[in-house]
């Protein structure tokens, strides 16, 4: 049976905004021949264009996924979709490639049978270097990539996955996926970069579905273990008025405008603490970021071109914190 497993390596050997996601092929790929990845059937049936197999796509309790590194810290891009991970993840990863960082995928992080996953694996530094934001983001459905510095130190791994996985909107109190239970209480210490937007850049969260995903993040706070650190990523700020000059942001303004849109969001990350909540009243960070800009050629891809390096420099800086400790 399908499962989440921490260590075991046997396993393997619209607008502009509309791309700033993980793929929908992951949830609407029509299925193709199965792929044994050169070890036999993986006893799941036949798996669908973006590597799930049926059982796994009809039933995401049945998600195979392994984190075989049990060390290093998990930064855990958390939203609906639509909302930017994987565009968050391609701009991140230029901007540590440019500071001399290394990061790679996990080529253990699916079973042999997710052929889609091996690819992506082999042909990552292509799809992330791509100026089509539709090439980037067109394959990737799960992603576990690695960050190294100089000396070759493992500094911390970033979870990319399905944003119906941790909020769907037309079913937003459905619990998590067994895989996500597992990412909660696993023993690595986690950076939880949980997912905003301003209100009209998302046509899937309305009022109600905003309300519903803050009790799902509410639902998250009460999970994560208390080591665990939380950074609000405020996405596509150039689509409000906060923006004064590129990496310049009225982050009062922005903040309070969150508290607007996603009603009581920050109530259970209040700082308890008598003496230190006077100059911090609260347990998260909060960071404003923005990917880059996009624009639609006439042959209808997706033109990316990368923002300012100061909004990745600076969600970085707090990921650096919360791998710290």
């Amino acid at each position: 049976m399908a499962e989440f497993d921490f260590g075991n390596d046997s396993s393997r050997a619209g607008g502009a905004e509309s791309w700033q996601d993980e793929s929908a092929a992951g949830v609407s790929g029509t299925a193709e021949t199965g792929y044994d990845g050169g070890t036999g059937s993986s006893g799941m049936g036949e798996t669908d264009a973006a590597g799930m197999t049926s059982m796994e796509y009809s039933d995401p309790n049945k998600i195979s996924v392994t984190i075989a590194d049990k060390d290093a810290p998990l930064v855990v891009l958390f939203g609906s979709q639509t909302c930017g991970k994987t565009m968050t993840l391609v701009r991140l990863t230029r901007y540590l490639w440019s500071k001399g960082y290394t990061v790679k995928p996990d080529t253990a992080f699916r079973p042999l049978y997710d052929k889609n996953y091996s690819e992506m694996c082999e042909n990552f530094d292509s799809m992330i270097n791509s100026e089509d934001a539709a090439r980037s983001t067109s394959k990737i459905n799960y992603m576990l990539v690695k960050v190294y510095d100089r000396t070759g130190r493992t500094l911390c791994q970033i979870l990319e996955a399905p944003g119906e996985h941790y909020f769907k909107p037309e079913k937003p109190d459905e619990e998590f996926p067994k895989y996500v239970n597992a990412i909660i209480s696993s023993n690595n210490r986690k950076i939880w970069v949980v997912m905003l937007e301003p209100d009209d850049t998302n046509r899937n969260m309305d009022v109600q579905r905003r309300k519903a995903y803050v009790r799902k993040v509410h639902k998250l706070k009460t999970s994560i273990a208390a080591r665990d650190k939380v950074i609000f990523l405020f996405n596509k700020i150039d689509r409000t008025p906060y923006v004064v000059r590129p990496g310049e942001v009225k982050y009062a303004a922005a903040k309070r405008q969150i508290g607007y849109s996603y009603p009581d969001l920050f109530v259970p990350f209040t700082n308890q603490n008598p003496i230190t909540k006077l100059w911090k009243p609260y347990n998260f960070d909060f960071v404003a970021f923005q990917t880059g800009s996009y624009s639609e050629a006439a042959d209808g891809t997706m033109a990316f071109v990368p923002g300012a390096d100061v909004y990745p420099a600076k969600l970085w800086k707090f990921i650096l914190k919360g791998i710290k400790g």
